[in-house]
């Protein structure tokens, strides 16, 4: 759990810091390569990211589900709060996917001179706002399903905790 976790704060960084020189490389066009090849490295990353932030919060939802069915005597309350972080979380992760592939493809429409230059100011920008509220929303939904599995397995812990052995 906690290696895919790290693995997903790395990866969202690499893709926030590829989005951002996208932008840069769109108006300074700083990069020696064909802009749009610099595009698709970073789409894969970008989608690579976004991807394994829901897959990490399927394989979750799923693990805590199992456990609760082993131990019946915990409840389904901290699946609904996990079902519940979900629901907060799938939407803006899926829209900054969205927006961050439309942006790409305006980038690449853009150079090769068939729409204006305007259509990526506003994609870019909105992407941007919705990767940062994607990713405050990802770092609330990581620190929630911690605390979920910390309290679901609080019983363990304090056992192992208090034995003398």
């Amino acid at each position: 759990m906690w290696f895919f976790m790290i693995l997903c704060y790395v990866l969202v960084t690499i893709s926030g810091l590829g989005l951002v020189q996208i932008g840069l490389n769109h108006y300074f066009d700083f990069w020696q390569t064909n802009r749009i090849t610099f595009d698709l490295i970073v789409s894969i990353i970008f989608i690579a990211a976004q991807t394994l932030v829901m897959f990490f919060f399927v394989g979750t939802g799923v693990n805590i589900r199992e456990y609760l069915e082993e131990h019946p005597e915990l409840g389904h309350d901290l699946y609904k709060k996990m079902f519940a972080i979900k629901r907060r979380l799938y939407p803006p992760t899926m829209m900054v996917t969205m927006l961050f592939m439309a942006t790409v493809i305006v980038d690449g429409i853009y150079y090769f001179g068939r729409i204006s230059e305007w259509w990526f100011h506003a994609s870019y920008f909105l992407t941007l706002w919705y990767f940062y509220k994607a990713t405050k929303e990802q770092h609330a939904s990581f620190k929630g399903s911690t605390e979920i599995v910390l309290e679901m397995t609080k019983k363990e812990r304090d056992a192992v905790n208090t034995d003398p052995s």
